[in-house]
């Protein structure tokens, strides 16, 4: 398993019985007589080096994999994924989502497991949040399609407000130091006297043509911030901040309370394990035992 990615592993039932917050026990699906509910079962992890596109693919490939059957294992029932199921309406389908940091490891002779590639709580509890966050988006988006209905607004302002932080991302103010450009220690372990990465978070050297490659964009960056400098000198203003989203559109945030007034769960019903907890878990499954484990 490759420590740079985001590992998931995928179980479908007909029943799922997940502990929440280590009180509280929440029931999804049927597993009565001739039940044609069905549910997916994910468990998540995130490699030390986790980038939020790849939080992002996760999520897409996960809604769309075609690995759920309504049927009994063995009647050829055909498969489709947990995206299709909820927008055909042919039967009630579930997710639940359960963090497992343990799928990033690494086996150590014949008596030991490592875990030196997982990421640390803090980051891996914000992109769960995001992960989960971005799951619900995407079934919104394809509830709402189904059912011919307007995007709510504050689901609008949401992705306008992710979609500008990504572009913030792709390139930098000129307000930024030139040696605090790749400071993330999501990608990099160690730098040079300028600030240049000479070795990636998980401590391996980095091949010259990547070196060359930051190299250039930390040139060309250095120039950008001399110019600014010499225009705030100019001005008198030598302590201009760097530049930020506008406080009217980073408060568009959506609270958690927006996504169940919104995503309806006969739509697809959807649990999210509680991050850094006990967990508790319980589940029947007369469609066999599906399991698939990817990586992203």
């Amino acid at each position: 398993i490759s420590i740079m990615s985001v590992s998931i592993v995928v179980q479908r039932f007909r029943k799922c019985k997940l502990l929440l917050n280590e009180v509280q026990w929440v029931t999804v699906g049927d597993d009565g007589e001739n039940s044609s509910s069905c549910g997916l079962l994910a468990y998540i992890s995130f490699g030390a080096s986790t980038t939020q596109p790849q939080v992002e693919t996760a999520a897409q490939t996960l809604l769309n994999l075609p690995v759920l059957t309504t049927g009994l294992w063995g009647d050829s029932s055909s498969t489709q994924s947990i995206l299709g199921l909820a927008t055909a309406s042919i039967s009630s389908c579930s997710l639940v989502i359960v963090p497992q940091a343990n799928l990033i490891s690494k086996v150590k002779g014949k008596s030991s497991i490592q875990y030196h590639g997982q990421i640390d709580k803090e980051r891996g509890e914000q992109l769960y949040d995001y992960f989960c966050s971005y799951i619900q988006g995407l079934l919104l988006e394809g509830q709402c399609k189904a059912r011919s209905e307007d995007l709510p607004e504050w689901y609008t302002k949401w992705k306008t407000f992710l979609e500008q932080q990504q572009q913030n991302k792709k390139s930098y103010s000129p307000s930024t130091p030139p040696d605090e450009m790749f400071r993330d220690a999501s990608k990099y372990s160690e730098w040079d006297e300028r600030g240049i990465p000479t070795k990636d978070s998980e401590g391996n050297a980095l091949t010259k043509s990547a070196m060359k490659k930051l190299t250039k964009l930390y040139e060309a960056h250095r120039k950008k911030h001399s110019k600014w400098k010499e225009e705030q000198q100019k001005s008198g203003d030598d302590c201009a901040s760097e530049q930020t989203l506008p406080s009217s559109v980073a408060a568009e945030a959506p609270p958690v309370e927006q996504w169940e007034g919104c995503l309806d769960g006969s739509f697809c019903h959807v649990v999210k394990g509680s991050f850094g907890k006990r967990q508790g878990l319980e589940f029947t499954s007369d469609m066999g035992p599906f399991v698939h484990s990817f990586q992203v």
